[in-house]
């Protein structure tokens, strides 16, 4: 009998024991840091007349965030991300310039394996531009919208590494004062990045 209530003792305090030796994957806090391509792309509408300029940078920055294992195969997350990039654009009448961008974004992913996740995200961007004609210097927060998707994968208990692609679009601009009557210009990005999260 005391054999019995003993093995039972030991089980009941080795279980949660060996449950937080193994915690599950893509759950809890982390942070980290990203590094990638980013191109900016902008369209200059100036009454039927349009032109384009492409800015490819070096991307980089940092992450902070929380995942919800909602299931065995299902995660909800949460994320907030600081990031800069190198590169500017040029038109005829002006200079563009990128600084920096702040998201905040959900996502939802699918454990395809136990060390393995793919995913989409969305939500909020807020990024940073600079207009520069020569003579004024002008910049603005403007605010947008981004998605994306990307693939996840742990790498040690506690360290994964992420590869993602993200859409960005952040309106258009009134730049009469700048340009001319009626010209407009339309802000979206393109970017590839690559990540390491540290996990808590």
């Amino acid at each position: 009998m005391f054999k019995s209530v003993f093995a039972a003792a030991v089980a009941f305090v080795a279980v949660p024991a060996f449950a937080q030796g193994t915690p599950e994957n893509f759950n809890g806090p982390f942070i980290g840091a990203q590094a990638g391509w980013q191109q900016d792309r902008q369209t200059l509408q100036v009454g039927n007349t349009e032109a384009s300029a492409k800015s490819d940078g070096f991307a980089y920055g940092g992450q902070v965030g929380y995942d919800f294992r909602l299931s065995p195969s299902t995660v909800l997350g949460a994320e907030v991300s600081l990031t800069g990039r190198s590169g500017d654009a040029a038109f005829d009448d002006f200079d563009l310039s990128t600084g920096r961008t702040i998201n905040a974004t959900a996502r939802l992913g699918y454990v395809i394996d136990p060390q393995g996740l793919i995913y989409v995200r969305g939500g909020y961007s807020n990024a940073r531009f600079t207009i520069d004609d020569g003579v004024d210097r002008i910049s603005e927060n403007r605010d947008g919208y981004t998605l994306g998707a990307g693939y996840e994968r742990m790498l040690a208990t506690n360290v994964s590494a992420r590869l993602e692609y993200n859409y960005s679009n952040f309106g258009s601009d009134d730049l009469s004062a700048v340009v001319g009557p009626n010209a407009e210009l339309d802000y979206s990005r393109h970017a590839v990045t690559a990540g390491v999260n540290f996990r808590f």
